[in-house]
């Protein structure tokens, strides 16, 4: 096997997680339940683009088109697309790749930014398009270029926040990009960074949905092979630590200094070494989190989870966590509300009749959103934990 990024036979496989489920998908029922699948989870790492990838990709086709998180449901993300909005205010035509619910597009409208969004998910497009944002519903093809160039000129500026990691062939799609974009424009790709996960062990962010997970290098090596150039990375504090890049439809382009040390750091800090030693704290963080779980019933505490995002999947799954050591996981889209957390099926609920004087715990799965959801339970004498690495969280 060769990486699908660089084409290097320098790969080795790194993580391997076990059967997991579709983590997206939220089954409702005993049918759904029951006509679950699981696959083997492995993770490779290539040691000369260094990006990691799934060993087998998973259907695209089967993972998007309908789909449960919906971005304008979490208010720091209302925010994050707000600040990246008043960036953008030079541009003339804005293309919105992944645009889910419309979350940057309202933002670019009320700005007066002409601008479009392609997502796949049929029925969050549509919440998109009844709201008045002009989405094409499908995948980021030939097809739907055509359909949008039909119409509209070429952007001058693309942007795909959290959508290249999901793709089932990457170089497929920095081609279609740089015909698409104008010369010289730009490409705005929003990244959640794969250092931040070896250096914070969060080995839950790697599910079926995201077959790619990428170092600055990878992004840099991805689009210099087809005539573009990466000159800007920003660090940004969404999804755990991310990185923004910003990439010219042009060959040669003077990348700025912070772009050069990015590059530069991941080769001490993102290499084979580090992830045997990801490896080991995984298995270790995990067995931690399953047993204080079980020290917590067997003290008749009432645990519950907050947030239901993909992670909970990888993580209950792994750790082997079901409803007897967590009652429940409050979340706020309703689009996963009275469903069960795939696999290890923990009912989710809202929070309008399910915070009350019984809980004791409160296990923060979407713990970069913490701030809002202490607030929540401004009411209640609750104590707060992140599950991996397992700790207190005020």
């Amino acid at each position: 096997m060769k990486c699908r990024i660089c084409n290097s036979s320098q790969i080795s496989e790194v993580i391997d997680l076990g059967k997991q489920p579709l983590a997206n998908k939220y089954p409702k029922n005993k049918k759904e339940i029951k006509n679950e699948k699981k696959y083997s989870l492995k993770i490779i790492f290539c040691k000369k683009c260094k990006c990691s990838q799934i060993k087998k990709i998973i259907s695209r086709k089967i993972m998007f088109e309908d789909y449960y998180y919906l971005s304008s449901v979490n208010n720091k993300l209302k925010i994050h697309f707000e600040n990246l909005s008043k960036k953008l205010i030079k541009y003339k035509f804005v293309v919105d790749i992944g645009s889910n619910d419309g979350i940057l597009l309202s933002r670019l409208k009320k700005r007066k930014i002409n601008a479009v969004g392609i997502d796949p998910s049929i029925n969050v497009g549509k919440i998109a398009n009844d709201k008045g944002l002009k989405t094409f519903i499908g995948f980021f093809d030939k097809k739907i270029v055509n359909k949008i160039l039909n119409i509209y000129q070429k952007p001058d500026l693309i942007v795909a926040s959290s959508v290249i990691t999901h793709l089932q062939n990457p170089r497929k799609f920095a081609n279609l990009v740089k015909n698409f974009l104008a010369t010289n424009g730009d490409l705005i790709i929003e990244i959640e960074y794969l250092q931040n996960f070896v250096a914070k062990i969060q080995y839950e962010r790697f599910y079926f949905d995201r077959p790619y997970y990428y170092s600055a290098n990878s992004i840099n090596i991805l689009f210099k092979n087809i005539g573009m150039s990466l000159y800007d990375i920003e660090k940004i504090n969404v999804h755990g630590g991310s990185l923004r890049f910003y990439i010219r439809n042009t060959k040669k382009y003077i990348k700025t200094n912070r772009c050069k040390k990015i590059l530069k750091s991941e080769y001490s800090n993102l290499n084979y070494k580090k992830f045997i030693d990801f490896k080991k704290n995984i298995v270790e963080k995990s067995l931690d989190f399953k047993s204080k779980l079980i020290k917590f019933k067997n003290q008749k505490k009432f645990v519950i989870g907050y947030g239901a995002p993909a992670r909970v999947s990888t993580i209950t799954n792994f750790s082997n966590i079901d409803k007897g050591l967590i009652k429940y996981i409050v979340d706020d889209s309703p689009l996963k509300q009275n469903r069960y957390s795939p696999g290890k099926h923990i009912k989710i609920v809202n929070n309008k009749h399910n915070l009350n004087k019984k809980i004791d715990i409160v296990i923060v799965f979407a713990y970069e959103y913490f701030e809002d959801i202490k607030k929540k339970f401004k009411d209640y004498n609750v104590v707060f934990f992140k599950p991996i690495p397992f700790k207190k969280i005020k």
